[in-house]
C-alpha cells in the first residue's frame, strides 16, 4: 500500500498545473485584490513576489517601482513562474528612496524567470542590483534573466573615487553555495554604467553547474565585466566551489575599466570547463583574462573566435599572478581569435600577457600590436610547464620583424626570429601582415582581405568544436583548412536591398547610445551592423534586441537581419 500511495504521488507531481495570470499596476493597483486581472491587479511588486503560484506569469504594467524587492516564492518542474513587463511596458524598479541595499534579492528559490525589467538607482556601499543566493541544504534551479536593464547600481556618486577593498557594489550576481545552482540563464541584458569600487556587473560565483551568458551588452562600468569564479569559499566544498560547465557568448563588453586594477570585459578566475566564444570586448582594462587569483586552479577554459581590441592593458592575460598562492591556470585554450592594437594605457604588456598557467595552448590567433611594438610578456612566476605557442600570426605597425619586443621570463627580445628559436615556441607561426580590412581604430574591421597570408594558414590538426563557427557563424573549417583569426574567408557581403515589410524596425532613430531592433516578423539567425559602405562592424546573434552604438562616428548605418534560408531584411538608421 504504501509503494502505490508513493507512485501516485509521483505521478501528480509531473502533471503540469493550470496556468495563472497575475497582474501589478502601481497606479490604479490594490494590494488587497486577487491579482488575476487589471481590474483586479495588486499594487507592488512585492506582493507578486510573496504570492504567485507555479505556472503562472506575473504582468507589470508601467512605471516606477520603488521597493527593495525579495523573492518568496518559487516554481516547479514544468511550472515556472514568470515576472515581466505588461505589453513590453517600461517598467523600472528604481531604489531612489527606499532606504534598502538589494534591489532584487531571492535565495533558495527555484523555476524562476524575470524578463524586460529595469533595476536601477541605488547609491549605497555595498549596493546589489540582483542577487541569487544559494544555500548548504536546499538546491536552485533553472533562474533566468531575460532582456533585464541593469543600470546606476553604485557604492558611492563619484566613478572617479578610488574604493577599498571594502567598498563595493554589484549590479548582477548569483552565488552557488553547498548545494550548488544549476541551469543558470543570464540572456539579452544590458548592464552599464554602474560604479562597482571592487566588484564586478555580472558576476557568477561559486558551485554553479551549467550557466549561459549570452547575447548581452555590458558597458561603461567601473570594473570587469563578466566574471565566472572560484575558489572564494561560496562553496565550502573546494571540489565544488566554481562556476563550471558554461558559455559565455555573443556579448559585447566595453569601457568595463577600474580606476585602481586591471579590469578584464571578461573575466574567468577559477571557473571550470568554460566556453567563451564569439564576444566582442574592446576598451576594457583587458579584453579578456583567464586567471586564477586564490589558491586552487582555473582548468580547461576555452577562448575561441572572438575579437578583441584597443584594451588598456593586454587583449589578453593567463595565468595566475600571486607568488603566496598555488593559484594557477590549467589545461585551457585560446585559438582562432583576433587581437587588435591592445595595451593603449603602454603599460607594456603587449598584445598578450602570461603568468601562472601550465598546459594551455595558444594558436591560430592574429596578434596586431600597437606602435609599442610588444608582442608578448612572460612574467618569471613559475609554475609555467607545457605551454604551447603556435601557429600564429604577429605583427607591428612598423612592419619590421627585428623591432619588436618580447620579454619571456627574463630574456627579451628584439626580433621576432630570435624569440621563436630561444623560446622553442611558435612553430607554425609567423611575423606577416595579416591584411585585415581595415586596421584603424577606433572602429577597425578585422575580417580579412582576399590577399591575407592567415587563410587556410592554421594549424592543419584543429578541429572545430560542436556547432562552432567564426566570429559571425560561417563555418569554421572549410575544405579541411582553418583560417587563423576570428573570421573565416570569405565573409564580407554588401548591403541588400531594402525590404518593404513593415514588421522590422530601429528605434530611436536618429540614435545616440544604442539602437533598439523591433522585428515582429520571423526570427533571424544573425544580426549585423553594416556602414554606409557594406562592411560590417558588428555581428551577433539573431535574439539580441539592443546594439550600442554610442562608439560609431556620426553618420548612416544600417541594421541587417539574415535568416537561416538566406533571405535578408535591412533598414537604415542616423547616429547622431
Amino acid at each position: 500500500m504504501k509503494k502505490l500511495l508513493l507512485f501516485i504521488v509521483c505521478i501528480c507531481c509531473k502533471v503540469a498545473l493550470s496556468q495563472t495570470f497575475y497582474f501589478v499596476d502601481g497606479a490604479t493597483g490594490n494590494d488587497a485584490n486577487s491579482g488575476t486581472s487589471l481590474a483586479k491587479a495588486w499594487k507592488t511588486i512585492e506582493k507578486a513576489c510573496d504570492s504567485a503560484k507555479p505556472n503562472s506569469i506575473v504582468y507589470i504594467k508601467a512605471g516606477t517601482y520603488h521597493e527593495n524587492l525579495v523573492v518568496h516564492v518559487s516554481g516547479t518542474l514544468g511550472n515556472p513562474i514568470e515576472f515581466r513587463s505588461y505589453a513590453n511596458d517600461s517598467v523600472f524598479i528604481d531604489g531612489n528612496g527606499t532606504g534598502g541595499t538589494t534591489m532584487l534579492y531571492m535565495r533558495e528559490k527555484s523555476y524562476l524567470t524575470f524578463r524586460n525589467l529595469v533595476v536601477q538607482n541605488l547609491t549605497v556601499n555595498n549596493a546589489q542590483g540582483i542577487v541569487v543566493d544559494s544555500s548548504s541544504f536546499v538546491k536552485t534551479i533553472a533562474i533566468s534573466f531575460i532582456s533585464m536593464t541593469v543600470r546606476h547600481i553604485n557604492w558611492t556618486a563619484s566613478a572617479s573615487t578610488i574604493p577599498s577593498s571594502t567598498d563595493n557594489a554589484q549590479g548582477l550576481i548569483v552565488y552557488g553555495g553547498d548545494s550548488g545552482l544549476t541551469n543558470l540563464v543570464i540572456d539579452s541584458c544590458h548592464v552599464y554604467s554602474n560604479i562597482l569600487g571592487f566588484s564586478e556587473a555580472v558576476s557568477i560565483d561559486g558551485n554553479i553547474n551549467g550557466f549561459s551568458v549570452t547575447n548581452c551588452i555590458v558597458r561603461n562600468n567601473t570594473n570587469i565585466g563578466i566574471l565566472a569564479a572560484g575558489n572564494y569559499g561560496t562553496s565550502r566544498i573546494p571540489a565544488t566551489d566554481h562556476a563550471r560547465n558554461g558559455v559565455i557568448k555573443f556579448n559585447t563588453c566595453y569601457k568595463d575599466v577600474s580606476n585602481y586594477a586591471t579590469s578584464g570585459g571578461i573575466y574567468v578566475d577559477g571557473g571550470w570547463n568554460v566556453t567563451i566564444e564569439r564576444n566582442i570586448s574592446y576598451q576594457n582594462g583587458y579584453g579578456i583574462e583567464v586567471g586564477c587569483e586564490q589558491s586552487g586552479s582555473t582548468d580547461s577554459i576555452m577562448v575561441r573566435d572572438n575579437l578583441f581590441y584597443n584594451n588598456q592593458a593586454a587583449g589578453f592575460a593567463i595565468g595566475g599572478y600571486d607568488s603566496t598562492t598555488t593559484g594557477q591556470v590549467l589545461n585551457s585554450t585560446i585559438r582562432n581569435n583576433t587581437f587588435f592594437q591592445d595595451d593603449y594605457s603602454n603599460s607594456g604588456t603587449g598584445e598578450m600577457y602570461m603568468t601562472k598557467a601550465s598546459n594551455c595552448v595558444i594558436k591560430n590567433n592574429i596578434f596586431y600590436t600597437n606602435s609599442q611594438n610588444t608582442l608578448i610578456t612572460v612574467d618569471p612566476i613559475n609554475p609555467q610547464t607545457n605551454d604551447k605557442l603556435s601557429y600564429d600570426r604577429w605583427y607591428t605597425p612598423v612592419n619590421d620583424s627585428t623591432n619588436v619586443t618580447v620579454q619571456w621570463r627574463t630574456t627579451s627580445y628584439t626580433d621576432f626570429n630570435s624569440y621563436r628559436i630561444g623560446t622553442g615556441q611558435e612553430a607554425g607561426s609567423q611575423y606577416e601582415n595579416p591584411v585585415l580590412v581595415n586596421a584603424v581604430l577606433p572602429t577597425p574591421d578585422l575580417h580579412l582581405k582576399s590577399t591575407s597570408p592567415c587563410i587556410n594558414a592554421g594549424d592543419p590538426s584543429t578541429i572545430a568544436g560542436s556547432g562552432e563557427t567564426d566570429y559571425e557563424g560561417n563555418t569554421r573549417v572549410s575544405g579541411g583548412k582553418i583560417d587563423i583569426g576570428a573570421y573565416e574567408y570569405p565573409a564580407f557581403v554588401g548591403i541588400d536591398e531594402m525590404s518593404e515589410t513593415n514588421e522590422f524596425t530601429l528605434y530611436p532613430n536618429p540614435a545616440n547610445d544604442v539602437i533598439l531592433i523591433n522585428n515582429r516578423g520571423e526570427k533571424p539567425s544573425r544580426i549585423c551592423l553594416l556602414n554606409e559602405l557594406g562592411q560590417k562592424m558588428m555581428v551577433t546573434n539573431g535574439e539580441v534586441i539592443v546594439l550600442p552604438v554610442a562608439e560609431l562616428q556620426p553618420g548612416i548605418y544600417f541594421v541587417q537581419l539574415q535568416f537561416a534560408d538566406g533571405k535578408k531584411e535591412t533598414r537604415s538608421f542616423i547616429k547622431k
